[in-house]
């Protein structure tokens, strides 16, 4: 294990981790002590908008693990590994590094594996549940009134599923044994339904005979749902909080993933524009943005400063 964290415009983010790895510093510190661990799954996006939101970009900086959820947010680190050794003082400088990111671009793929995102994370927690019991609650994402029926399933009793239920169900097929005890999408993310959702969970704990949630998954979209862990990491007692944004719409199939195309030339952003062009401000956030503003910081700070 060599993690090595890093700040990328002011947030910081540990490189370095395969999701194996991730999953053995949970397992050998996180669940061993009695400490309320969050982990962010930092992606573009989670960078952008922590430069106005010194609450969000705290909440990040002092999390247990913040994990490269995103290539762009890779490419970023090597971005800067490589200005570290350009010669500042050199008029061409601008042009240098410049030209650096662009050559970058033809090695994505070789950085691929260097990413931890949220599904993945999502994924390997269950299955490392099945085999250890580890108790799981899914908190969050779209309600039914936000989902189109034709993508709301039923459960053996033929009772409606919203996102995170359905979500739930998926991965009890997925994996037989894991010990999910709950999950629920009807409340608000915002604070006037904080009280509800932690007496809902605990009520769902006493049931389950859980004294303490091993992982809480809360999908509330970056930022409201890191605020929402703040607010409540102490009134629930869950070992580790993971923010992990739309990974239960994955897991349904709400969204898909992009193709083979799109993951080989770096066009990811462009798929997603392509089949939700109702978030375009989100996706131009990551690109072109947040590399415009990355590579506009490295004319201004120092080599220690892009440490």
């Amino acid at each position: 294990m060599s993690m090595e964290s890093r700040k990328i415009l002011g947030v910081r983010v540990d490189f370095g981790l395969s999701v194996e790895e991730v999953l053995n510093m949970i397992e050998s510190n996180f669940l061993t002590d009695k400490k309320n661990h969050i982990i962010c799954t930092t992606n573009p996006e989670f960078i952008m908008d922590a430069q106005k939101d010194e609450e969000f970009k705290e909440i990040i900086n002092k999390s247990s693990l913040s994990v490269p959820d995103g290539i762009g947010v890779i490419f970023a680190k090597k971005f800067l590994d490589k200005v570290e050794k350009l010669n500042r003082k050199n008029i061409f400088f601008p042009i240098i590094a410049f030209f650096s990111g662009i050559l970058l671009g033809f090695h994505g793929r070789s950085f691929r594996e260097e990413r931890v995102s949220g599904v993945d994370l999502v994924d390997a927690i269950c299955k490392l549940s099945s085999e250890r019991g580890y108790s799981i609650f899914f908190l969050g994402g779209r309600g039914r009134k936000a989902v189109s029926k034709m993508y709301i399933g039923n459960d053996k009793r033929g009772n409606e599923l919203d996102v995170s239920t359905q979500a739930a169900e998926i991965m009890r097929k997925k994996y037989p044994d894991v010990n999910i005890i709950g999950a629920t999408s009807k409340y608000n993310r915002g604070s006037e339904d904080d009280e509800k959702t932690v007496n809902f969970i605990k009520n769902v704990m006493e049931e389950k005979g859980v004294k303490r949630v091993d992982f809480l998954f809360v999908a509330y979209n970056h930022n409201y749902q890191e605020k929402w862990i703040m607010r409540n990491k102490d009134k629930i007692p869950a070992k580790i909080s993971i923010g992990c944004g739309g990974a239960f719409d994955f897991i349904v199939g709400n969204c898909s993933l992009p193709t083979d195309f799109y993951v080989k030339n770096n066009l990811e952003w462009l798929y997603r524009l392509i089949k939700q062009p109702w978030r375009f401000k989100r996706v131009i956030k990551a690109f072109p943005l947040f590399p415009i503003k990355l590579f506009l910081s490295t004319m201004t700070l120092s080599n220690n400063d892009c440490k």
